[in-house]
């Protein structure tokens, strides 16, 4: 039983006892990691006495057979050393993905960290990192002899956005749980025992330059295949083993973190978590690297809000979030969302008062970071090294499209400019369903060597640079927030992605686009205007 300071609260946060289920599965863990080295010691020393049972438990009667025992020696000895070194300890060392945050510059942040840490009477962490990442994570690291033992925490920047601080308490609640059970302790050690079976196994295969001479021989080959099928039946069942007791690991967070924060609270911040992880990747890749690579930081924690929250992405979101598997595989690490969300649910845990009363708990945990823009600075430069030494421009989501979209939309129109200015808006429809009635008009515009399915991208691509500029020219209003782009006159809102494709598809006809060019004044507006010599 752990108790607020009272400076916090005079609530009581009841957490379970260390049950014996705790002590089992580490118990079990490390059994499965002792188990393994003295195999495969045993496995190093059976073939080093190899050349002892070839010569001298089997002597040698007349010369028969002198290669083969001579080859199957040679192979003992080559096998035997290859996974002694293979088993020799590496120095692993941590290396974070993300940024240092210094908990002394963010007072309200550590004030969260330091409530759930009390009440599962656990040290703070020596470090607390900012990472890309829709996760969070606990690592626990020693040195040498076990001393200097660190503590690290990462902490997901889109988590910390699309949470709210009663969410991303339940989430810190259940990554502290893994220090409560000790697995963070065990976590290393099974780590490590993976990573040494592994480069056994990748030692004894491709990298042996005398293991895959020794084995053009039959008398060789054959006990050589049975060596590494064995390792790979053993390999199987390890991760098998140890991949169980991550699960049951797991669930045990889970159930200490309904204790400290609330069953709902967890449930919704699981849920969360997937959302976010269906997007993410999208994110980063169509959305933020084109930003950052024009020269500009843009406002990573709100572009993702931003990114989320546009229809299209929020439904395969959820759906993304409705088709998660309802049985686990042998070699997950975490069990299935929605058993974790119905073990969650028939605890039944409400959350204790919150340790500040003065914070709103349904606001989102970004909200207590003070110095976001430095953290976003430092996470973009991580995530983007050639970025390191260049100074970005500060850049809204409000205004990325006008500083960043228009100009490169401008240079994609460059060589087909002349062509579209002799085209206007309502025989848009015409060049999409026939691309090549652009190109044969266009004064051979790229270099490149592109197969016909590439050039027909391409000036697809064209086409809705010219319908986004032409509306822009005529006095349209544009806005870019994250994954989706859109224009707008006083009476109209158009997406010119969505009406390239469906005058491609056929959705949108000639007769039903000319009709809305008619109604918008817009007949006979030209595709392009070619550039006096002062723009270019």
């Amino acid at each position: 039983m752990v108790r607020w300071p009272s400076s916090m609260t005079s609530d009581v946060v009841r957490l379970p006892s260390r049950k014996w289920s705790i002590v089992a599965l580490g118990s079990a863990g490390m059994a499965a990691v002792l188990i393994s080295y003295a195999l495969v010691v045993a496995v190093a020393a059976a073939c080093l006495i190899l050349p002892v049972v070839m010569f001298v438990v089997f002597p040698l009667e007349n010369g028969n057979l002198f290669i083969a025992r001579v080859l199957i020696s040679a192979f003992g000895i080559a096998a035997g050393l290859t996974i002694l070194w293979s088993i020799v300890p590496r120095r692993n060392k941590v290396e974070i993905n993300g940024v240092l945050i210094d908990l002394s510059k963010e007072p309200r942040l550590a004030k969260q960290i330091e409530s759930i840490a009390q009440a599962m009477n656990e040290p703070m962490p020596s470090e607390v990192y900012l990472v890309g990442d829709a996760n969070a994570f606990v690592i626990e690291t020693s040195g040498f002899l076990g001393f200097r033992r660190r503590r690290i925490i990462g902490l997901g920047l889109p988590l910390l956005q699309m949470l709210t601080i009663a969410q991303f308490r339940a989430v810190l609640a259940h990554e502290f749980g893994h220090y409560y059970a000790g697995d963070t302790r065990m976590g290393p050690w099974v780590y490590n025992t993976r990573i040494t079976i592994a480069r056994v196994y990748e030692n004894l295969g491709r990298k042996s330059a005398v293991i895959s001479f020794l084995t053009r021989w039959a008398v060789v080959s054959i006990p050589y295949m049975a060596l590494m099928g064995a390792m790979r039946l053993y390999w199987n069942l390890f991760m098998r083993i140890t991949q169980w007791i991550s699960r049951r690991q797991e669930f045990r967070s889970d159930e200490l973190a309904c204790h400290v924060a609330g069953s709902q609270a967890l449930m919704e911040g699981l849920q969360g978590i997937r959302r976010c992880q269906a997007a993410l990747n999208t994110y980063w890749t169509s959305v933020v690297l084109p930003v950052a690579a024009g020269g500009f930081q843009p406002q990573l924690a709100d572009g993702f809000m931003r990114f989320m929250n546009t229809p299209h992405v929020a439904k395969a979101a959820a759906e993304f979030l409705a088709k998660q598997s309802v049985k686990a595989s042998p070699m997950d690490t975490h069990p299935p969302l929605c058993m974790r969300v119905e073990r969650a649910r028939n605890y039944n845990l409400s959350a204790p008062n919150h340790p500040d009363q003065s914070v709103a708990s349904d606001l989102p945990m970004i909200s207590l970071i003070d110095d976001l823009t430095t953290l976003e600075g430092g996470l973009l430069r991580r995530f983007v090294p050639d970025l390191a030494n260049k100074a970005l421009k500060q850049v809204s989501w409000d205004s990325a499209g006008r500083e960043l979209q228009v100009p490169r939309w401008r240079k994609q129109l460059q060589g087909y400019a002349e062509a579209l200015s002799t085209t206007t808006l309502q025989e848009l429809p015409i060049l999409v369903r026939d691309p090549q009635k652009l190109l044969d008009k266009a004064a051979n515009p790229s270099a490149t060597i592109l197969s016909q399915a590439q050039r027909d991208k391409e000036t697809l691509q064209v086409l809705y640079c010219a319908l986004a500029l032409c509306l822009l020219d005529n006095g349209w209003t544009l806005f870019c927030p994250p994954g989706i782009v859109y224009l707008e006159s006083p009476d109209t809102k158009l997406d010119p992605g969505e009406v390239i494709n469906d005058m491609k598809t056929g959705k949108l006809s000639l007769l039903d686009w000319c009709s809305q060019c008619s109604q918008n004044g817009m007949n006979d507006w030209p595709l392009a205007r070619i550039p006096t010599p002062a723009q270019v």
